[in-house]
């Protein structure tokens, strides 16, 4: 038992290797008044996936924006 307990227990106090890269969607909508700025930032999986979301947000018609505005894939750390 005390053969199994030491290696055990290495295996949780080593680290482990994670995927520590980010994905961001910025949304800035250019409808808000002159002196706002609005920035809205939504964690995704992967920058595929940022780019389908952010065409879906930018063709969608139930915004409730006048206009657009513009959006940015990022990576993050």
């Amino acid at each position: 038992m005390k053969r199994l307990l030491l290696p055990l227990l290495a295996a949780f106090a080593l680290p482990t290797a994670a995927n520590a890269e980010s994905y961001w969607l910025i949304i800035i909508p250019s409808s808000v008044g002159a002196r706002q700025i609005v920035i809205e930032k939504i964690e995704m999986a992967s920058m595929e996936q940022c780019h389908e979301e952010a065409k879906k947000w930018a063709n969608s018609e139930t915004m409730g924006w006048d206009s657009k505005g513009n959006y940015h894939c990022m990576k993050g750390k």
